[in-house]
């Protein structure tokens, strides 16, 4: 018999060098080997999990086996439910339903399990050593240099953010590494744009908002005046070259502008372990270029538009990979692109950190660009996976959002208004006054990046005042209340003593339900993680939450019938508000002590 099930008492907490092990993963394992003692083999992955009325907690479908078997799926369904023994396990009953094995748990031992997994160490609960220590790289964020940090930069932001947290928790070692944009030809464009119209004072009081004003000023009059351009391209050059001139006002903008970032970065809680720009690979190019000519993995060729006869490019083919479009690696004048520096990035990461991949939290235009980045690094003899962690941009009512045409909406304008409006919300609360205003700033950010990551990172967000700052209903505000409604009962209790007691008394409905939520929590982590979705996290808050409040309505805690009743509630209050506390951190959010 699996180690699993030797009996140890439900409140004995195991010993924490054990890899954890959660109930629904010992619940799937005992699924798999009851019918392996059948002679059939399913993976744990074919164990679904069950929730929409449907009255089965586990599932089983049938068809892929009963197709191999050459039966029919409902009869081997029924076959197997009358010789199938659940004894020793977790559930008490076996349905064959429409070619499916539906199993339904049984409440106290699955109650014993459950709470068992969350006192083996309450504040780890989720937790796991999956990751073994393994490197993974991170690059969000990403601001480019000389333009404000606009609402457009949050998703990568918070998105990479939390990915951070959540492969940490898995065992992973996680390096998160802000790319900043801080070379490139955009540079040769406002240093150009500075020569003609720049001001120093104006600078000095309004930095990346000067800079931007710039910007936009200098596409305006290449609309009309080409030849701007041209001056752009030598201003780079210049730059790539080492001219004083250019290098002095380009090292300005980036301190400007890097502080500014570092006061929207603490607002919001966010860190990395690197900060390494694209200026900071710009002595390896030429290596890079060299090294991919002299392995046959580049090339010369004329460009697809060029304006002299002996202009070249120089270029990696990638039809091989089926991929028409090649990567451009230096410009007929001699300049690198962006691909270039990113490809001289990912080798850095690749010989300093080792890691099994590296994530790169952009938009998901840019699909064809990190496809055409993998092949190339792939024909230079790097196999590490660069994985494109995609999402929906976030866009303005009349389209998306663009630095040139001037529309654009600062975060820290977003970040203020939330706080304003989370403020009137606790300005009648019993709160202490020096209190309100650190409350109102954690509710108000924290419903910023809920309405964010509590929704599929793939979709697309049209900017929208009011649901974004929505502050009840599916959001992080609602959350944050039952967590504060939770401390509060354990607060009036006097942090009783809360173990005394068998679970199995936990039998009502509601109290069942909550266990539920609770012991899918770690599964979302994992789903979390292998997907790069933490709104599956989130979407199992809320519905945790939301189950809370028919508890909390239904079934008194405090003046509960009987006084081991009312420990063993008082214990699952506390951890539902502890597993709304670590799912929130897990995402970035933090919650208040009261609201």
């Amino acid at each position: 018999m699996p180690k699993r099930h030797l009996a140890r008492p439900w409140n004995q907490p195991r010993k924490k060098t054990e890899l954890p092990e959660y109930t629904l993963t010992r619940a799937r394992k005992q699924l798999t080997e009851l019918l392996k003692s059948q002679e059939i083999s399913i993976g744990l992955d074919e164990v679904r999990d069950v929730e929409a009325n449907i009255a089965a907690d586990l599932a089983i479908p049938l068809f892929r086996i009963a197709k191999q078997l050459g039966k029919n799926p409902q009869e081997l369904a029924e076959n197997l439910a009358n010789r199938i023994n659940l004894d020793n396990t977790l559930f008490e009953q076996i349905q064959p339903v429409h070619g499916y094995l539906n199993f339904k748990f049984n409440p106290a031992r699955f109650s014993r399990s459950v709470i068992a997994d969350y006192l083996r160490d309450p504040e780890s609960y989720g937790r796991s050593l999956a990751g073994n220590g393994r490197t993974i790289v991170i690059d969000y964020s990403s601001p480019n240099i000389a333009k404000p940090f606009s609402i457009g930069h949050l998703r990568s932001t918070i998105i990479g953010q939390a990915l951070h947290n959540i492969l940490t928790w898995l065992g992973y070692r996680i390096i998160g590494d802000n790319h900043l944009g801080d070379w490139g030809t955009q540079f040769g464009k406002l240093l150009c744009a500075y020569e003609l119209w720049g001001n120093d004072k104006e600078l000095a009081r309004d930095s990346t908002g000067y800079l931007l004003k710039l910007y936009v000023r200098f596409h305006d009059e290449a609309k009309t005046k080409p030849e701007l351009e041209n001056k752009a391209r030598e201003w780079f050059k210049k730059l790539e070259t080492g001219d004083k001139q250019a290098h002095d006002l380009w090292k300005r903008a980036v301190q400007l502008s890097t502080a500014e970032f570092q006061h929207i970065y603490e607002l919001l809680g966010i860190k990395f372990d690197e900060s390494l720009g694209e200026s900071f690979y710009a002595n390896r190019l030429k290596e890079l270029i060299n090294r991919a000519l002299e392995k046959g993995v580049a090339c010369r060729e004329k460009p697809l538009k060029p304006s002299g006869t002996d202009e070249k490019v120089i270029l990696i083919p990638l039809a091989e990979y089926g991929i028409d479009t090649p990567l451009i690696l230096e410009k007929s004048d001699g300049t690198s692109l962006y691909a270039t520096r990113e490809i001289a990035t990912a080798e850095y990461r690749i010989h300093t950190w080792n890691p099994e991949k590296i994530l790169y939290v952009v938009g998901k235009e840019q699909e064809l660009y990190f496809k055409q980045m993998n092949a190339a690094l792939k024909l230079l003899g790097h196999n590490t996976p660069c994985v494109h962690v995609s999402f929906g941009l976030i866009r303005l009512p009349q389209g998306r959002m663009s630095t040139r045409e001037g529309r654009v909406i600062l975060l820290e304008d977003v970040i203020n208004e939330a706080i304003r409006r989370a403020k009137k919300i606790v300005a009648d609360r019993k709160i202490p006054e020096p209190e309100k205003d650190k409350v109102a700033r954690i509710v108000g950010i924290g419903a910023i990046k809920y309405a964010d990551l509590s929704q599929s990172r793939t979709r697309e967000v049209v900017f929208d005042w009011d649901k974004m700052l929505a502050l009840d209903g599916d959001s992080a505000p609602y959350l944050q209340y039952a967590h504060t409604r939770c401390r509060s009962i354990l607060k009036k209790a006097d942090n009783e003593k809360n173990s005394d007691f068998d679970p199995a008394i936990l039998a009502r409905p509601e109290e069942f339900t909550l266990l539920c939520q609770i012991a899918r929590f770690p599964d979302a982590i994992v789903d979390a993680a292998a997907t790069y979705e933490p709104h599956r996290i989130a979407n199992r808050l809320y519905k945790l939450a939301r189950d809370f409040s028919a508890f909390y309505n239904k079934v008194p805690v405090l003046h509960a019938e009987t006084q081991k009743l009312r420990r063993a509630r008082l214990l699952l209050v506390q951890m539902t508000g502890t597993t709304i506390r670590l799912g929130l951190k897990l995402l970035g959010i933090e919650v208040p002590d009261q609201m």
